[in-house]
């Protein structure tokens, strides 16, 4: 399959980025610690995993690494367009009952622990969690799919708590399903292509099925299997599918809890599932994505968001030419937009279009299309040579927050718009010619540097 994880293995192994862990680890905290102290963004494999047979996969999804495996340039450009037009010209996913993830299937005797090699991250946390389970739930009234990301915490053999906001479509889905006096089944798959991964985070309307845009990514549908034990496919190419259904009326007080700002939080009480079945390939991957302030956890976030705010954003200001959402705001929180040739007030209306469409994001810097938005040392620049501070910084107070913000106080934030956009009668840009610095960068091997 061209849609899995192996494939986009098999693609940064050609490229050289893939590392090799064969020393033994352990799952709790070991494993974690050595992904925290890579010193490059490659994928890693662990391959000795104490109790394990199965290896573990990390940092698959970086910039680097999602281009490499989707077969496209590795520039913010190139990224944005190939997810931009996939969230326009949307493919809608085909079921097959013949799939790799369904070669292995266990209904009875099930033992997370004994099957998985999930891991303990941060040490204040109750327990293991998965991490890189993608969670495929159906609408009760409508039938249709919602796919989106959340943690796991193990709690017995086949029983999980699901973190997940009440604002959450999941949450939603499932307070249908309580109206209606039914239970609501889910598929949890792990190990996925990055292109699927990206996909599943995508800021949608309920009811927007976020495997089209993967199938948009692929040119091609994503293939689904469905379902051994309950009502949710999952990608046919998923290295583990674990099936489970919600306890109705059963909460868990799950304690202190990493985030993506890298911060203990509290959430409270949290749904629990009863696991009912795992499926998976033969000799499967697991797939492990280290939480908190971490890489990886950041960039899976902000691809899917800087992608949809675009949008967003195009249709309220179309001379948009690129959003960035940085590494720095944790993936989630900062914001850089480039508008081409704006009309005044336009950068005001770009910024308060991306608070519009995502509620984490606190901080926008605008900036012309003559800067490059994921250098910081340029977007810096800008800010320094193109801001009048007394004119350009405008802050909202008492804006409505995410839980998930680092600083929210009942409820509310503070947001930040910053203006870094060229005057008319602003000094021009010192530069080389255009045509010979191509020259150069087309025939470096000319100069023989050593």
């Amino acid at each position: 399959m061209t849609q899995d994880m192996r494939a986009a293995l098999n693609a940064l192994e050609e490229a050289g980025r893939i590392t090799t862990v064969n020393g033994e680890v352990q799952v709790k905290y070991e494993l974690p610690a050595v992904l925290s102290q890579m010193a490059d963004r490659s994928a890693v494999i662990f391959r000795n995993v104490k109790g394990y047979s199965m290896a573990v996969i990390g940092n698959l999804v970086d910039r680097e690494n999602f281009a490499l495996a989707c077969g496209i340039e590795k520039t913010l450009s190139a990224s944005l367009k190939y997810i931009d037009d996939a969230t326009n010209n949307p493919i809608k996913p085909t079921v097959e009952d013949e799939a790799p993830c369904r070669e292995i299937v266990i209904t009875d005797g099930i033992d997370i622990m004994k099957t998985l090699p999930v891991n303990t991250f941060f040490e204040k946390e109750a327990g293991p969690y998965i991490s890189a389970g993608m969670i495929v739930a159906k609408d009760p009234e409508t039938g249709k799919r919602n796919v989106s990301i959340n943690r796991l915490l193990i709690l017995d053999s086949d029983l999980m708590m699901i973190g997940m906001s009440p604002s959450h479509h999941l949450h939603q889905l499932l307070e249908k399903a309580l109206k209606r006096g039914e239970s609501l089944g889910v598929s949890i798959s792990i190990g996925n292509h990055p292109a699927v991964l990206v996909a599943s985070n995508a800021y949608l309307k309920l009811g927007d099925d976020e495997f089209e845009i993967a199938g948009g990514m692929f040119k091609e549908p994503l293939k689904l299997s469905p379902g051994v034990t309950v009502d949710a496919e999952a990608p046919a190419g998923s290295e583990i599918v674990i099936e489970a259904e919600f306890i109705p009326g059963e909460l868990h007080e799950e304690g202190l809890v990493s985030e993506f700002h890298g911060l203990y939080v509290d959430y409270g009480k949290s749904p629990l599932l009863k696991v009912k079945g795992i499926t998976h390939r033969k000799n499967p991957l697991y797939q492990t994505i280290l939480p908190g302030r971490n890489h990886e956890h950041f960039i899976i976030g902000a691809m899917a968001i800087e992608t949809t705010t675009f949008e967003h954003v195009r249709t309220a200001v179309p001379r948009v030419k690129h959003v960035y959402v940085t590494e720095g705001g944790m993936g989630r929180v900062h914001c850089v937009i480039s508008l081409s040739n704006p009309k005044p007030g336009e950068g005001q209306k770009a910024a308060f279009a991306a608070f519009a469409h995502c509620n984490l994001i606190k901080r926008v810097i605008v900036v012309d299309d003559d800067i490059q938005i994921d250098d910081p040392e340029d977007v810096e620049w800008a800010v320094a040579a193109r801001m009048r501070t007394e004119r350009d910084i405008i802050t909202i107070p008492g804006v409505r927050a995410d839980r998930a913000e680092p600083l929210v106080k009942d409820d509310k934030i503070t947001k930040t718009i910053m203006i870094a956009l060229k005057e008319s009668e602003a000094l021009p840009k010192a530069e080389i010619p255009k045509t010979i610095r191509e020259k150069v960068k087309n025939n470096w091997e000319h100069y023989q540097i050593k």
